[in-house]
């Protein structure tokens, strides 16, 4: 009887987070509109400060990447090009917006690419609501083991998840984590965070929901930036 209620416990807390993770088999296609120049005048440029809080990461030469990707946050969502990508987005059907553009608090307002950048540069995460214009980051690497083998679609999958409705933690799946590049990291941590401001999955066209797309974005502007600074990624 106890080992039904832990399995029924277990799967309750994942299809819970099920909305606010990372599956390795979605990849964003990135393409972009430049006809925006009045977009982009009309958008405050808002700084946005990364401020690491607790993140718990095994020690190593992983590590050291991983700490490469919290520093280098800051300048990839603060760059002019961050801001161009993120408004300049287009699906593929041409239109300049995102699959799934509202926050879970209210569906019936849709919002526009302009607007979701602002909401991202506000930085209102659910759990920490007075800290406005910060990217609070908290995080913890999980390891899968025998007491996660009810959970094996995380085990397997998963890259990382979190859950934005009681939360302000993001855990990372070691069996990604333990070989990814800094930029894979950049894009796993920014698509988490990006769910604790709202923003959820739906279960149609997911590489061009908000959290994908802007994890891509920040990847993408990771390796330009690593490469013109002549660093490893």
């Amino acid at each position: 009887m106890k080992l039904i209620t832990l399995v029924a416990l277990i799967v309750f807390c994942w299809s819970a987070s099920s909305f606010s993770s990372v599956d390795q088999s979605i990849i964003p296609v990135l393409n972009y509109s430049h006809d925006i120049e009045s977009e982009l005048r009309q958008v405050d440029n808002n700084y946005l400060v990364v401020v690491p809080e607790i993140n718990r990461f095994p020690a190593g030469s992983q590590k050291q990447r991983f700490e490469q990707a919290l520093n280098i946050l800051e300048e990839v969502i603060n760059s002019q090009e961050f801001k161009e990508r993120v408004i300049g987005y287009t699906r593929a059907n041409g239109k300049r917006s995102f699959q799934k553009n509202y926050l879970w608090r209210d569906r019936t307002e849709l919002l526009t690419n302009d607007k979701i950048y602002s909401i991202i540069m506000e930085g209102d995460e659910k759990m920490i609501p007075s800290s406005l214009g910060e990217m609070n980051l908290n995080s913890y690497v999980k390891k899968c083991n025998w007491f996660m083998r009810y959970a094996r679609k995380w085990c397997r999958g998963v890259i990382g998840s979190t859950s934005p409705y009681s939360s302000k933690w993001i855990s990372m799946n070691w069996k990604f984590y333990r070989k990814y590049k800094t930029s894979e990291m950049v894009s796993n941590i920014t698509h988490e965070w990006v769910h604790l401001l709202g923003f959820l999955h739906g279960r149609t066209n997911m590489r061009e929901e908000v959290p994908y797309v802007i994890g891509a974005i920040a990847s993408q502007i990771t390796r330009e930036i690593l490469s013109r600074d002549g660093l490893a990624d």
